[in-house]
């Protein structure tokens, strides 16, 4: 028995020596002989504020010898737990309700504020409470210490949730997982407790109290399990890696892991021993602690704030995506400061949860009270409605130095990559498509656009057989309406740009011959004529996007509805003055007239015989003849009857052509076309035009 007692007393003081080893050089060394602020006044031992080798706790291990807190913590919580089919969070894994598991309670005992740090249960066989220093009057960690934590747990790492790497949420197409690996490899920790399935997470998952290592530049490792790097930059990547997968194995590259642009900012350095982005990787936009302002996803700041500033507090010392000195070529903020934009980026806050592309017209919010896409209540935009931050690459579907794709395509661009969006069952002809499929990574541009600029979005139209919405458009001062621009793409429509579909038989079915124009009327690299598709962001972008002047996208612009080309001026539907339609002057002029469709078309052909002979001493203009939102109309050819509403009908009065017969010819017959203003001599043959029209019938009263 003798030998037993030995034995058992040998070890406590081995393993007293073996911790006060690792503690005393760190902060949680309490004692007077502590190099911190927070200390005792007299104390000298160092493992009695937490552990006694008798008398010990009976909530708490091993042997803990501190007051438990009794608080009601504010738990974690996410719209993308909820709507991902995580479990509730237990109500009592520690010993009041609403609580993480008692290992996390017993080091909020200190950090959660409502416990005297000297508060201790026996000290040398008494009750006893330590008097201590650098604490608040009432003995308690003062909010202002850097290791304060309080109750509000809402935004800190979540602590007494399970850990499932299982849980997948189901698209209709598509899944997406937990974007967790299976089990963190040692020395991260999981938590079990008796009469619970699963394993958890807790404080001491990813901190280890008794040891916190110094980084190479002398700062603290802040108790992490692995601290085996330089610095506390590289240590935080890799815990964070150790458990969360949010890039597929052998993606294409994350910038955010390999842009070297610094910050200037200090105070960076000095907390993470490193400046780079690249070094920075997962803290550039998230803090494990204390992110109140980008709740709740551990964001550094509010939504577009944490993509224009990163770890900084400083825009002009950030190498991000905001207005400072640093980040010009990547510059994004004051991109959308410009006059036409995806403005509700900064002006709407507070609105985005994560997996709203679920909550679409007609689709019940959960959970109730949440945001979706839909206008009528949820309407917003965010950088990650349309990027991916932790899958995006860096590379765009147009080289640097182009305006538009060497091959026109409609896949997905590498900088697109891992976004969710929509894709429509395609009804009949001018109909405004309400049947849409979720999904988990869009295959398409279009498709995410399609979240907003459609039903799924907008809602019901204004009227029967008009696209356009109820809500004016948040890029334009004007208030031109926004349009579903899915129902004008539609492949059954009797014309439309190839964003979704080639203009082929085989992909305009709602077409009849000939789908295509001829290669003569395109050019470069639009002249695969009824091959080729498009991207939304072959139209719409920034102001100059050769060589990244402005980075490439539909961010902002100063031109009217986000337009851009290889023309300078691309203004549409009136010239820089923006009183002045475009006339046919502008169809025959060489070079660089600033008219928007020369970008892509030809407008010598089919147009260089009424050009010559009447257009161009008529004033005619392109819309004329042309809608003014030139995605789709229910004519051939883009062409809009005088009784299409606006915004089709520019002004409400800009269209004249009552009828149009569609043939095979490069030219325009003069039989074609009817009109009031069409005839009496000026273009198309006399008022008695009596050419059946093919069946492109106005849809509009």
């Amino acid at each position: 028995m003798r030998l037993i007692r030995i034995f058992i007393l040998g070890t406590l003081i081995f393993l007293s020596s073996f911790l006060n080893a690792g503690i005393s050089n760190t902060k949680h060394n309490l004692s007077v002989t502590s190099a911190g602020t927070v200390k005792a006044v007299s104390e000298t031992e160092i493992c009695v504020f937490c552990h006694i080798p008798h008398q010990a706790q009976a909530v708490g291990k091993p042997l803990w010898n501190r007051s438990m807190p009794t608080s009601n913590y504010t738990m974690y919580d996410s719209n993308h737990l909820r709507r991902m089919g995580y479990p509730e969070m237990e109500t009592d894994l520690g010993s009041a309700n609403d609580t993480p598991g008692a290992l996390s309670r017993q080091c909020l005992s200190c950090h959660d504020g409502t416990v005297a740090v000297g508060s201790v249960s026996k000290l040398r066989g008494r009750d006893a409470t330590i008097t201590m220093s650098g604490v608040a009057g009432d003995g308690t960690i003062l909010p202002a210490d850097g290791g304060y934590i309080g109750t509000d747990l809402s935004y800190h790492h979540p602590i007494g949730v399970i850990y499932d790497s299982t849980i997948v949420k189901n698209f209709n197409i598509g899944t997406r997982s937990a974007e967790l690996v299976a089990t963190p490899a040692l020395p991260i920790k999981l938590y079990e407790y008796q009469g619970y399935a699963g394993k958890y997470v807790e404080c001491s998952s990813c901190h280890n109290p008794h040891k916190e290592a110094k980084n190479a530049n002398g700062g603290s490792n802040r108790f992490l399990h692995i601290s085996t790097n330089d610095t506390l930059a590289e240590n935080m990547v890799d815990m964070c890696k150790s458990c969360h997968v949010k890039r597929p194995s052998g993606g294409s590259p994350n910038p955010h892991e390999t842009v070297v642009f610094s910050y200037s900012d200090s105070a960076v350095v000095d907390k993470y021993g490193v400046n780079s982005v690249a070094e920075l990787f997962c803290i550039n936009c998230h803090t494990p602690h204390n992110a109140a302002s980008g709740q709740p996803y551990l964001q550094r700041k509010i939504e577009q704030n944490t993509c224009f500033m990163g770890a900084s507090g400083d825009r002009t010392a950030a190498p991000c995506h905001g207005t400072g000195t640093l980040s010009s070529n990547v510059d994004i903020e004051s991109i959308i400061d410009r006059q036409y934009s995806h403005r509700s980026i900064k002006d709407i806050d507070g609105v985005h949860t994560n997996l709203d592309v679920l909550y679409g017209t007609d689709v019940a919010k959960y959970p109730v009270g949440s945001k979706g896409l839909t206008f009528s209540d949820s309407q917003h935009v965010e950088c990650v409605d349309c990027h991916n931050p932790h899958r995006v690459s860096s590379s765009n579907h147009v080289p640097d130095d182009q305006m538009y794709p060497t091959i026109p395509t409609n896949d997905v661009s590498p900088v697109l990559e891992g976004v969710s969006g929509v894709e429509p069952t395609w009804p009949t002809e001018w109909t405004q498509p309400t049947v849409f499929a979720t999904m988990a990574e869009s295959e398409k541009e279009y498709q995410i656009c399609f979240k907003c600029h459609s039903y799924w979005g907008l809602g019901t139209s204004i009227a029967p057989n008009n696209p356009a919405s109820v809500y004016p458009s948040v890029s334009d001062p004007l208030n031109v309406p926004l349009t579903d621009v899915a129902w004008e793409l539609n492949k059954e429509n009797k014309s439309g740009h190839p964003v979704v579909f080639p203009n082929s038989a085989a992909g305009r079915p709602g077409s009849y011959s000939p789908q295509a124009l001829s290669a003569v009327q395109m050019v470069s690299p639009w002249t695969n004529v009824g091959n080729t598709t498009m991207y939304c962001s072959d139209c719409h972008g920034a102001d100059n996007e050769l060589n990244v002047v402005d980075p490439k996208g539909p961010h902002g612009s100063n031109q009217k509805f986000m337009l851009k080309g290889d023309n300078n001026n691309y203004y549409w539907p009136t010239k820089s003055d923006g009183i002045t339609l475009y006339d046919t002057d502008d169809i025959g002029t060489v070079g660089d007239s600033g008219n928007f469709c020369k970008n892509c078309h030809n407008l010598m052909e089919p147009h260089k015989n009424q050009w010559n002979a009447t257009m161009r001493n008529k004033n005619y203009s392109c819309v004329t003849c042309h809608v003014a939102v030139p995605h789709g109309s229910p004519v051939s050819r883009l062409i809009g009857y005088d009784n299409f509403p606006e915004p089709y009908n520019y002004l409400g009065n800009s269209l004249k052509i009552t009828g149009f017969k569609k043939n095979a010819l490069t030219d325009i017959n003069t039989n074609d076309i009817s009109g009031t203003n069409c005839g009496g001599g000026m273009c198309h043959g006399g008022m008695g035009w009596t050419g059946v029209p093919d069946p492109d019938i106005s849809p509009f009263p």
